[in-house]
């Protein structure tokens, strides 16, 4: 335990330290703010920060995933390279050549078990190093062969199909779907090639051909294809996997903030009432409607559950307010919030209806039929021995502010107002008088043709000066 609490300290200490720098380093240079608009985006879109839970994870999975995939794809670079160590025997360095292989097969193989055993940073930093081998290997083989030519000139190397080899951890770079290794491999490739280039210029190691017929057909470099074409054929195409990459992002990030409000909005509205929201967000922006609201509570809560271990407890309350959540949805309601073992439920937001009165029917409706489902339920408890379930149901129609509540935190969507606090005292006056179901007068005007009901006597209820008349549904 003691390890287990130091562990977590040692945690929380280095993650304020990184943010306390991470402030320092972005206030005394902000950067960002001498960056083409193009490339803060780019950083936007990268930033894991920024990004939910699901998404990272899920951008997690998928560089493990591309791990794996470009491991498998170094096995088959490994069957090509000793086809070509076979037909190159002996035009070949073959000490030289096996020690390049033996190299490439030690990654890969270390890759393979850093990627089956370690965490998903190791893979991370392996995959690095792997990316720094391969350019190593490569670049030593195309110089080895260079120096060892009867002349040397440097041209032989620019013209060397082995430096066709560095596009491979370019290649990797994409499968492995990060950004930084396209960087990378960009940067390595133009410090091993200019490096050459340079150094041929220097020290005059370099014929250059005077048109494209001498280049093509002989030793020579041409001038303008060794110091743009080629160089910018490997620049746009780690453009183009770039691209690709944050396409990818792009779509991943969609896909799952989507998910993400999808999953959440589902908690609290109906399936289709869902669906209408993801294609019309601004619903949630607040205004005033008139709404029915719906509450209900479990009767002598505290006598049911003090027998109750927290486990137990957690699973009956969850039983509970599944069901009754799922008769809110039934009829087209959205669950506001659970309060203990209350539920407050809404019919007419956040869509207000044309039509007060078909809010006010399907609250009835959704109150009917949660009593009708606890009947089940109870079957099944009493069944087992243990007590029924009671609950009261109060509903009251009126004005309401309804939307999202916003803080520098958190976001809800709720409603408020003395229509809410109204529907909470009448469902308390189901004890009062015994009932199951009350609903208010306005409620009542607007629904009532369509049920059974029996008005009950005026009584005061707290915050409200009049008395207030509720009719008991289903008496």
């Amino acid at each position: 335990m003691m390890f287990l609490l130091f562990s977590e300290s040692v945690e929380n200490n280095k993650k304020r330290l990184n943010q306390k720098w991470k402030g320092v380093f972005s206030e005394a240079m902000p950067i960002r703010d001498y960056l083409p608009k193009f490339l803060c985006n780019i950083l936007e879109i990268t930033d894991r920060s920024k990004m939910d839970d699901s998404v990272r994870k899920v951008l997690e999975n998928e560089e493990i995933i591309g791990a794996y995939v470009s491991n498998a794809f170094r096995y088959l670079l490994l069957l090509f390279f000793a086809a070509q160590l076979a037909l190159n025997w002996k035009s070949g360095d073959a000490l030289v050549n096996g020690i390049a292989f033996s190299i490439f097969t030690a990654v890969t193989i270390g890759h393979t078990y850093v990627i089956r055993t370690c965490t998903h940073w190791a893979i991370k930093g392996f995959s690095y190093l792997a990316l720094v081998s391969d350019f190593f290997v490569i670049s030593s083989l195309l110089l080895y062969y260079t120096l060892h030519q009867n002349s040397f000139d440097l041209g032989f190397a620019i013209k060397n199909p082995i430096m066709n080899f560095l596009f491979f951890p370019l290649a990797f770079s994409l499968i492995q779907f990060r950004l930084r290794y396209v960087v990378l491999s960009v940067i390595l490739f133009y410090l091993v090639y200019f490096g050459i280039f340079s150094y041929a210029l220097l020290y005059d190691k370099m014929v250059f051909a005077k048109d494209w017929g001498d280049y093509v057909m002989g030793p020579n470099v041409l001038v303008t294809d060794a110091l743009f074409g080629r160089p910018m054929v490997y620049l746009i195409l780690a453009f183009f996997f770039s691209f690709g990459i944050l396409r990818t992002l792009i779509m991943i990030r969609r896909i799952g903030e989507g998910e993400a409000q999808r999953s959440l909005l589902s908690r609290y509205f109906s399936p289709g009432m869902v669906e209408e929201m993801m294609t019309n967000p601004n619903v949630l922006e607040g205004r005033r409607q008139t709404a029915t609201i719906l509450f209900t509570d479990i009767r002598n809560f505290t006598t049911l559950s003090e027998n109750m271990d927290p486990l137990e407890l957690s699973k009956f309350l969850s039983s509970i307010r599944e069901t009754l959540t799922d008769c809110v949805f039934e009829f087209g309601g959205t669950l506001d919030k659970y309060i203990g073992d209350a539920v407050m439920a809404t019919f007419g937001t956040p869509y207000p209806s044309a039509d007060p009165a078909s809010d006010a029917i399907r609250a009835l409706q959704s109150g009917q039929r949660m009593l009708e489902k606890l009947g089940e339920f109870n079957k099944v408890r009493e069944s087992k021995g243990l007590e029924p379930v009671r609950i009261g149901i109060g509903i009251h129609t009126g004005e309401v502010f309804s939307g999202n509540i916003e803080t520098s935190k958190s976001s809800e969507f709720t409603v408020i107002g003395d229509a809410v606090n109204t529907a909470s005292r009448i469902e308390s006056l189901t004890k009062n008088f015994g009932k199951e179901l009350l609903v208010s007068e306005e409620t009542w005007k607007l629904a009532g043709a369509n049920f059974i009901g029996e008005t009950l006597p005026p009584i005061q209820v707290k915050g409200r000066e009049k008395l207030v008349t509720v009719v008991a549904v289903g008496a």
